[in-house]
């Protein structure tokens, strides 16, 4: 098997194995957001097999291809969530009420970065200002286009898959 392959839509993407049954496809040119001014790292992560066509590449195509929609999307949905259940971001309902007026691109969460899987993909955030981000950030986890839970991931283990300590399983 080669260790990198090409997919339309997608761009070149490097395979690495990763701890136990996880492979990792890394997409080699990443996009870049204009809402965060960076570049956004893209994974997809398969258990139990290398075969790269077990993802659901039209719907990473279509993220990629819309990144900043996505992520804007990810963000409304951690804001009405913050404002439904501000204690599960660790913090009151009057500690909640600075988030509220916000914009998109000053809201406290940073670093984001894209996990596709078999089943669903996640948009996490690295990095974030609010209590629930302590030490790996937060997850939004998505069925196709469509937001679906908050994961709180700060007592997951980390996956160190290439030497940076930045993905959380």
């Amino acid at each position: 098997m080669s260790s990198t392959v090409f997919r339309s839509g997608i761009g070149r993407l490097r395979f690495q194995r990763g701890p136990d049954e996880l492979r990792v496809w890394r997409v080699e040119q990443v996009p870049e957001s204009a809402l965060y001014g960076g570049l956004v790292e893209v994974n997809l992560l398969l258990e139990g097999t290398d075969d790269i066509d077990a993802a659901d590449l039209v719907l990473v195509g279509e993220v990629l291809g819309r990144l900043d929609h996505y992520l804007e999307t990810g963000l409304r949905f951690v804001r009405e969530a913050l404002e439904a259940d501000p204690e599960f971001f660790g913090l009151t309902e009057a500690e909640s009420e600075s988030y509220r007026s916000v914009p998109d691109a000053d809201f406290p969460l940073d670093a984001p970065q894209l996990n596709f899987y078999a089943d669903e993909w996640h948009l996490r955030f690295a990095e974030g200002r609010l209590p629930v981000c302590d030490p790996y950030g937060l997850v939004i986890a998505f069925s196709g286009q469509r937001p679906l839970r908050v994961e709180d991931v700060s007592d997951a283990a980390a996956v160190d898959t290439d030497g940076s300590g930045r993905h959380v399983s």
